[in-house]
């Protein structure tokens, strides 16, 4: 039995006060995190998660995006220290970038993320399609870039192309797809509007629908765990994950721990409340069309 770890929407956070620092999008980013956001990310729970991780002794680790907040150096910083200490518990990381990580031009263009996280997996702007232990595939859809104002993800028709590509190449064995947006825009549980909703989702569900492929969609994003079954098409199922260390109204932090076995996935969600608790098989619901 295989056991795959995801975690997303970790937002560590550091308050800017060089004015120098917000002549861009970050000075909407800081006033959010002064004004709120700093109350609802619980970064001082890092240490009890990667308690748990030890305990857990997962094959592979997943992680959907958003490590930091306005993409500083600081932040990044933060993130990179945590994901030493991930790797020391499990070295299979694979990662990719969320929309607060290509949070400003600068950042993207310094490369930041690639710099302070590119050590642990390689990172590509291209699709890539990866080995998990115990004969898994993972493609990882990249789905982010820089943006004045929204927070709205984006797929270019030659990433499409290769996502596609890459599902053509792949052989029969179980199949994980990893990206930072969810490509339903709206479920029971949560609704991306239209500044904030991958462009270019539609297009993508296709290609996965369209595969022939049995296809497990892990996103993060919306910082709530739910699990759906595709309302058009039956081999994809849908996975979003908690915010890590979150903690605000009814949105518990949390991650979701997979355990594969003869090709059978098992979803369980893991949630903070006063220590990590590892809740009961989550069984996907079903989807009006949408």
């Amino acid at each position: 039995m295989t056991c795959i770890i995801h975690i997303t929407d970790l937002h560590f956070w550091n308050i800017v006060y060089n004015p120098f620092y917000l002549c861009n999008k970050r000075i909407l980013g800081n006033l959010n995190l002064i004004l709120r956001r700093h109350r609802y990310v619980h970064k001082e729970r890092a240490q009890s998660f990667l308690q748990v991780l030890s305990e857990i002794q997962p094959d592979g680790i997943l992680i959907g995006g958003d490590l930091t907040t306005t993409a500083t150096r600081e932040e990044f910083q933060q993130a990179a220290n945590f994901l030493d200490q991930v790797s020391a518990r499990c070295p299979a990381i694979y990662l990719l970038p969320g929309n607060h990580d290509y949070y400003t031009f600068e950042s993207c263009r310094k490369h930041r993320f690639e710099h302070y996280c590119g050590k642990h997996a390689p990172i590509s702007v291209d699709p890539v399609l990866s080995m998990l232990p115990g004969d898994i595939s993972l493609i990882r859809i990249p789905t982010v870039r820089p943006n004045l104002i929204t927070s709205r993800g984006f797929i270019s028709e030659e990433q499409l192309t290769k996502v596609k590509k890459l599902l053509e190449r792949k052989g029969p064995n179980p199949t994980l797809a990893l990206a930072h947006y969810p490509v339903l825009s709206r479920t029971a549980h949560y609704h991306s509007g239209y500044d904030r909703r991958l462009g270019g989702a539609s297009a993508l569900r296709g290609i996965l629908g369209h595969s022939g492929h049995p296809i497990l969609y892990l996103a993060g994003h919306v910082h709530v765990f739910t699990h759906t079954m595709d309302p058009t098409y039956n081999n994809i199922t849908h996975i979003t994950t908690s915010a890590l260390f979150y903690d605000k109204q009814k949105r518990r932090g949390g991650f979701t721990e997979i355990k594969v076995d003869a090709g059978t996935m098992r979803i369980f969600p893991w949630s903070y409340q006063d220590g990590w608790i590892r809740g009961v098989e989550s069984h996907p619901a079903a989807e009006v069309p949408c």
